[in-house]
């Protein structure tokens, strides 16, 4: 009786020691959060635009720097013209400092802070693009893996219906071609099933791909993300200005117009302070001077007119985003609305009608009332309401992911 006890409990726990293991070949399991914190952490996307952002930000150092002075040393003979006529050393040294304008510094300071918030903004855009497509990857390989697993739970039946034919068939109790229709039910379901396997793998390969450093191997939580409350359409078009992408804009043409700005103070951007020493054999020289530059040739016309059409292109930009985002909203939440509509046609009634009417079947087919044909008919119905049914839940979610990614606000939360 002891050595039972202690068999059992070495099994025990052995069992135990070995759950980590199978955990560990079954895959890792991840849920939204997760993935959303990973891809973030892990993305190539996010980290060029934080070296974006680096870059910007040693520019605004570069903006705030002086010039560095120029030294000019020279030596060489010398020979006087009337009393002396021997050679002689001298030399000259002369050193020069350019300096700005305080404008000039002023304009060249705010045009690389405003490439900085460009780029600061370009980091919340990529972040905020790159969340919204982990969502509908994420909500893709679910509806994929509810897909497969309600064409398992029809496989199954339907096999099950498979096995009372071929007993009947055998016995003679029911014809040749039903069971033939039966098989052909089963093997057109196991196709649609291998297929349902296939789109999960893809629609994993998606996800993984997005994220970056992840395991060959995993799997996610099979838990559905909460919708917050949608706003009327009249909020969500006062909303797109909060949209990343056109906030971007804003700040690239607040860019453009610190460089025509730059551009016009640098046509007379400052003057050079300059200061030499000269020793000739018979006379020293001290000199301090300024040189100013002269914009008789030059007066930077083509900087500026580029500069001029940058903002004009960025102000077409603003506005053909402003449209495209009151067009995508409006067709988005149209999509939402018909999606939440035919959710309330399948959950007031077509469900349990679709269900009541192969349970009438099924008890039919049982009792001899009908044939095998129109029972299968039944469950084709009915397995493809059902799938229609998942398609537009799920059709409601990706709808309101766009109207998310539109707006620039977390509608969808993990």
């Amino acid at each position: 009786m002891l050595s039972c006890i202690r068999w059992r409990t070495l099994c025990w726990l052995g069992w135990l020691c070995s759950l980590p293991v199978l955990a560990l070949a079954e895959g890792q399991t991840f849920d939204l959060q997760m993935l959303l914190d990973k891809a973030v952490a892990e993305n190539p996307s996010i980290a060029v635009s934080k070296a974006q952002t680096a870059a910007a930000a040693a520019g605004i150092t570069v903006s705030r720097s002086y010039y560095n002075p120029d030294l000019e040393i020279m030596t060489g003979p010398s020979r006087a013209r009337h009393i002396d006529q021997r050679s002689r050393q001298n030399y000259g040294i002369t050193i020069t400092q350019p300096l700005d304008f305080l404008s000039t510094r002023a304009s060249r300071r705010e045009y690389a802070e405003q490439q900085f918030n460009y780029a600061e903004k370009g980091i919340h855009t990529t972040s905020f693009d790159l969340r919204n497509q982990i969502k509908a990857a994420y909500l893709n390989v679910l509806l994929r893996q509810q897909i497969m697993e309600m064409l398992g739970a029809n496989l199954t039946l339907l096999q099950q219906v498979q096995s009372r034919v071929k007993r009947k068939v055998e016995i003679g109790e029911a014809a040749r071609y039903e069971l033939i229709k039966a098989d052909t039910e089963v093997l057109a379901t196991e196709r649609d099933y291998a297929s349902a396997q296939t789109r999960i793998d893809e629609a994993k390969a998606i996800l993984h791909g997005m994220i970056g450093n992840m395991p060959d191997s995993f799997e996610i939580k099979r838990q559905l993300p909460t919708i917050s409350s949608l706003p009327d359409i009249t909020e969500l078009r006062r909303s797109a200005e909060n949209n990343p992408y056109l906030q971007q804009l804003l700040s690239a043409r607040d860019s453009a117009e610190a460089k025509l700005k730059l551009e016009q103070s640098l046509r007379f951007p400052g003057v050079t302070l300059k200061s030499d020493f000269t020793q000739d054999p018979d006379l020293n020289t001290f000199r301090l001077g300024v040189v100013v530059p002269l914009p008789v040739w030059n007066r930077r016309e083509g900087q500026i007119a580029q500069a001029a059409a940058g903002i004009e292109e960025a102000n077409a930009n603003i506005k053909q985003q402003q449209l495209l985002l009151r067009k995508e909203i409006d067709s988005a939440y149209q999509r939402t609305v018909i999606a939440s509509n035919q959710l309330k046609v399948f959950e007031n009634g077509l469900l349990q009608q679709s269900q009541a009417t192969l349970s009438r079947a099924e008890a039919a087919y049982k009792f001899g009332e009908r044939g095998i044909l129109e029972y299968l008919d039944a469950q084709r119905v009915n397995r493809e309401v059902k799938r229609d049914y998942l398609i537009a839940k799920f059709d409601y979610f990706f709808s309101v992911l766009q109207i998310e990614r539109f707006i620039g606000s977390d509608l969808v939360q993990p």
